[in-house]
């Protein structure tokens, strides 16, 4: 016949209370992503309601792991003080270390990159005396072909005001070689009607 739960219950209460431990260590790493991301009133709402249910999810599958399920006062009682001695005997300490040897890694991060840097930024600066004379030359084509660019804007341009010009002049010869021939007709027509 099978057993009610696979463990005894002192194994059961000493699981809840290593279970406690790890939501208390679970809670530091938030405080921990926080501390060096700030995450404003939106980020960190988010984030409890994240870290509460991650934390549902490990005590549930704690649970179902050392009790099938079967959820019993002393589980809680053990979850209960596990949390409570990370937070009142290891909890400030760890996190401080852990801040420590953060800011140490990213302070040691930051020296190798400026000594990996500095012969880098040195040579480019050595590399840009070197060609300033060339600079100064391709600066001056630049410029040049520039004022060629804007000269050719300019005369294409005034051609396209030229084009425009000749064709109302056209327009306007037309035009009034259109009126001389109507005035003409009119002339011949009103002379034919006299002679009549």
């Amino acid at each position: 016949m099978m057993s009610a739960v696979p463990y005894s219950q002192e194994i059961i209460f000493l699981t809840s209370v290593l279970g406690g431990v790890l939501l208390g260590l679970l809670w530091d790493f938030y405080r921990l992503l926080r501390h060096f991301i700030p995450l404003g009133k939106v980020g960190t709402a988010l984030g409890d309601i994240v870290y509460w249910i991650i934390s549902l999810y490990v005590g549930l599958n704690i649970i179902i792991n050392i009790s099938w399920g079967n959820v019993r006062l002393f589980i809680l009682i053990g979850f209960l003080i596990g949390a409570l001695v990370y937070f009142y005997i290891f909890s400030n300490t760890i996190l401080n270390l852990c801040i420590t040897l953060i800011n140490f890694v990213i302070q040691a991060i930051i020296k190798i990159y400026g000594v990996i840097i500095f012969p880098i930024k040195f040579f480019i600066k050595r590399l840009k005396f070197f060609l300033i004379p060339y600079k100064i030359k391709i600066d001056t084509k630049i410029q040049n072909k520039k004022k060629e660019i804007k000269f050719y804007i300019y005369k294409h341009k005034q051609n396209i005001e030229i084009k425009k010009k000749q064709r109302l002049k056209k327009k306007k010869i037309k035009k009034l070689m259109r009126e001389q021939q109507k005035n003409a007709q009119k002339f011949k027509n009103s002379r034919a009607a006299s002679k009549k």
